[in-house]
């Protein structure tokens, strides 16, 4: 089925407007269909879809996946009447080079695209850095085909039809350029994610991107060859550890680890691959440890409940949309998740007059902290039309500004858009 998102304001700093793509029926009898975030990239906006290219609908964003490039949407099964629709029988083993697939999927021509091919490799998703603070993919083992198509996304199935991967597309930013590059999600972390959310269960999180290190660099570092002989024999295929890139700033973890840190166990348990850690990572706390500067050191970590929802609430004011921090925030430039942060400003309105610019932080208004939102509305409610204030805000590197603004209610009056369940409650601002 081919999957219309229509977003109407810009936030988390994803810019487009529009986006389409192909969705896979993961469970026909609630509905869910599985997309990419490419396809589906915030909660907020409008969601449309085309079955058998006759029959379009209304859908629903259920679940954005906090971590990975996954989302579920839902339809009304109602609304397809006698339509045949069933969900799809994943295959959650191991893909593997030289394996023979096809990907299926829907062209924007609403027509069924096949191409056979074969599995290259599977390797580490390597993406820079979002200029705007986008999603981006990290702590992923991505597929990848021998000339696999460009034009279209889908599934990646065997002969019996069984999806074992998605074909997925994936946006990132290099310099001011949005590139997007079509890769395999494999299917168990669509199982996972849909088993979640049937279970109302948050997905968990360490909080920590990591960097695959060969074990003839970990000898190097000197760890000890009891260590790396057990590594050997625990995936001989893959000879590599685990070492801590960075942290999601104001977790836990933060406190905790490193940069250069080599993990070596999880509650007891050996971990070399991402999905290794990530499984591990689904209670409230883990046992850690780690090689640090020639010591093995041990310590209890929290992990963090991430919900799959992002965006819930944005607040017009000024002519700025405001929200709260998003988590990319503190996982790309490690900055704390404070302040009402703004994700977009409208040109001839008093944020672009007196540049309070989008990636700003409004940390304090006439020296009074705006650690939220809510305290960022109780600090500007209630004053009059044409009033002056004296904001403090904090860019993408931290460096403090002070701005002085001008309301005008007149042309730019206030308001705020909060998630209500599936709809989207427009409120006037006191």
């Amino acid at each position: 089925m081919l999957v219309n998102f229509d977003m109407p304001y810009t936030v988390s700093g994803i810019s487009d407007r529009y986006y389409y793509g192909t969705g896979l029926i993961v469970d026909a009898e609630r509905g869910w269909v599985v997309v990419d975030r490419n396809t589906v990239p915030v909660a907020m906006g409008d969601v449309r879809i085309t079955i058998a290219g006759s029959l379009e609908i209304p859908g629903r964003v259920e679940y954005i996946h906090p971590l990975h490039n996954l989302a579920i949407i839902s339809y009304d099964t109602a609304l397809i009447g006698n339509t045949p629709v069933r969900s799809a029988r994943l295959d959650t083993r191991e893909l593997a080079a030289g394996n023979n697939v096809f990907v299926v999927g829907v062209g924007p021509d609403y027509q069924i695209r096949s191409q056979s091919s074969q599995v290259a490799d599977v390797a580490a998703a390597n993406f820079p850095m979002s200029r705007t603070l986008r999603f981006r993919d990290s702590n992923l083992d991505v597929v990848s085909l021998v000339n696999g198509p460009t034009d279209f996304d889908g599934v990646i199935v065997d002969a019996q039809g069984r999806v074992s991967a998605l074909w997925a597309s994936f946006a990132y930013q290099t310099g001011r350029d949005l590139t997007q590059v079509n890769m395999g999600i494999t299917s168990d972390l669509v199982a996972e994610m849909s088993s979640k959310l049937a279970a109302g269960e948050p997905l968990r999180s360490l909080e920590v991107e990591w960097r695959l290190m060969p074990l003839t660099t970990a000898r190097m570092l000197e760890l000890d060859e009891s260590w790396v002989a057990r590594y050997e024999a625990h995936n001989p295929e893959r000879r590599q550890m685990l070492a801590v890139s960075t942290t999601v700033a104001g977790t836990p973890s933060a406190a905790f680890f490193r940069s250069g840190d080599l993990l070596l166990e999880i509650d007891g348990a050996m971990a070399s691959t991402f999905r290794d850690v990530e499984r591990a990572s689904q209670a409230p706390q883990v046992e850690v440890t780690i090689f640090r500067d020639g010591q093995t050191l041990s310590g209890i970590v929290d992990t963090v409940a991430l919900d799959g929802i992002g965006v819930d609430r944005v607040v017009l004011w000024g002519g700025a949309l405001l929200q709260a921090p998003h988590r990319e925030l503190a996982a790309q430039r490690q900055i704390d998740g404070e302040g009402a942060y703004v994700s977009y400003f409208n040109f001839g309105s008093p944020a672009s007059r007196y540049g309070l610019y989008a990636g700003r932080r409004i940390v304090a208004v006439d020296g009074q902290p705006t650690l939220d939102l809510d305290a960022f509305l109780a600090a500007v409610g209630g004053l009059p039309d044409r009033a002056s204030l004296r904001l403090n805000t904090m860019n993408w590197n931290n460096v403090p500004e002070v701005i002085t603004l001008r309301t005008d209610e007149q042309y730019w009056p206030g308001y705020q858009l909060v998630r209500d369940g599936y709809e989207w409650r427009r409120e006037p601002l006191q």
